[in-house]
Parts: C-alpha cells; sequence; structure tokens
C-alpha cells in the first residue's frame, strides 16, 4: 500500500513539473524572460502546497474517506466564499476607471478551464459508473459526491479566472478576482522587450510572496492605462523591480 502511494506522488510530481516547465516556456514567450521568472515566483506558494495535497494519500490509511472528505468540504467553501464574494470587494475598489478586458493570462486560464471540465467529466463519469459509486455504505455516500463536487468546482474556478477582466479603478487594480489597492503598488514599468508587459512592484501582505507581479495588456489599452497608472504609482526602470 505505501509503496503504490508513494509511486502515486512521484508520478504527481513528475506530471506538476512538466507541467511548469510548459507553463514557464508559454509565459516567456508572452511576457519576456525576466517578467516569466517574476511571475513564476507567484507559482512558488502553490506549488507547495499542491505539494502538501499530494501527500494526502498517505493520511487515507489514518482517517480513510473522512479525510478526504474533509479537504474536499473546505476547498469548495473556501472557493465558493472567495468567487461569490467578488462583487463585494469589487465594489469597495471604487468606481470603473478603465477595462482593459481580458488579457493573455485569462485567454489561456479559459482554454486550460475548458479542459478541466472534460476531466471533471471523466472523473463524473468513472465515480458514479464504478460499484464504489453505487455503495449504500455511508462514508461513501457522502465522498463520493464530494469528489464529483471538487473537479467541478476546480473547473468553475479556473474559467471563472479565465472570464475575468483586467480593470483599474478609483482605489485600485482588479485582476483575477483580487483588488490590489494602489497604497499596496510601489512602482510600475513596461518591460523593454515586451512593451505591452506591465509590471507592477507591491507590498505583498505575506512575507514570502514575490514583490512584483507583470500582466501582458491587450496592445489597444496600453496607453490608456499608462495614463491612469501615472496619476497613482510612480514610473520605475525595470531593471530596479528585482530589489525586495
Amino acid at each position: 500500500m505505501i509503496k503504490e502511494l508513494f509511486m502515486a506522488f512521484l508520478g504527481y510530481i513528475v506530471v506538476v513539473s512538466l507541467a511548469l516547465l510548459g507553463s514557464y516556456f508559454l509565459l516567456a514567450n508572452a511576457v519576456g524572460k525576466e517578467s516569466a521568472n517574476r511571475n513564476m515566483g507567484y507559482a512558488l506558494p502553490w506549488i507547495l502546497v499542491g505539494v502538501a495535497i499530494a501527500f494526502t494519500p498517505f493520511l487515507i490509511t489514518i482517517g480513510g474517506q473522512l479525510v478526504w472528505s474533509f479537504f474536499y468540504i473546505s476547498y469548495i467553501v473556501s472557493i465558493g466564499v472567495w468567487l461569490f464574494s467578488w462583487p463585494v470587494r469589487k465594489r469597495k475598489a471604487g468606481g470603473l476607471l478603465l477595462d482593459a478586458g481580458r488579457t493573455w493570462h485569462n485567454k489561456m486560464l479559459l482554454w486550460i478551464g475548458l479542459a478541466e471540465v472534460v476531466v471533471a467529466l471523466v472523473i463524473t463519469w468513472i465515480m458514479v459508473t464504478s460499484p464504489a459509486g453505487i455503495s449504500d455504505t455511508s462514508n461513501v455516500v457522502v465522498y463520493i459526491p464530494l469528489k464529483i463536487a471538487f473537479w467541478w468546482t476546480l473547473a468553475m474556478l479556473i474559467i471563472s479566472l479565465g472570464l475575468n477582466k483586467l480593470e483599474l479603478r478609483e482605489n485600485g487594480l482588479c485582476f483575477m478576482y483580487n483588488a490590489i489597492p494602489w497604497q499596496r503598488m510601489k512602482s510600475y514599468c513596461w518591460e523593454v522587450t515586451h512593451p505591452n508587459t506591465l509590471t507592477i512592484r507591491v507590498r505583498p501582505r505575506v512575507v514570502f510572496l514575490p514583490h512584483t507581479m507583470s500582466i501582458k495588456v491587450p496592445q489597444e489599452h496600453r496607453d490608456a492605462m499608462d495614463r491612469v497608472l501615472q496619476t497613482h504609482i510612480p514610473f520605475s526602470p525595470p531593471d530596479t523591480l528585482a530589489l525586495p
């Protein structure tokens, strides 16, 4: 049992590593190598969370399906609260100054989200048609629907991020269901090799998170966005953004 779990964990690490490598090359091609390095830094904490989640099968030997059920419920509730609270959080960001539409990041996430729908459909079919899926055991009756709901929640999250827009508002920037107030932004610049890639130096809420974020802005909105940014945060040369 332990050997099978270890092999599953190893397979997870290989898949994640390949996915990250592919994501890096796509990102580097879209926003530039330096911006890609900074953006991948944002993924590091979530990678660590993913590795921690990958260890959870070992907990099966201790808590069984109850452990997974608790994880699924926690995830579904937290994502649901985060998504449905967005109108309130966006309202606090103030009136709309500029709608820059969906960025390259959004479009990529939408395609990933659609692929995740296929994954969710396959998992749903497997869970419903497998012998365990029709068991009347109380644990299974709760566990199977939660597992299906987890995968559909993940698909809904990624698609929602893909459909979200980049907006500048009176009190800050809204992107990927996050509202970043102007007070948290130290400076900004446009990357030299990719002129429509916006890089912003921020004050992260958590110490170990990176201090910069890069966004590939639609070319037609670049100049309008630059005019708005100039009134709220200072411009800084790209080579200074690597500093904490």
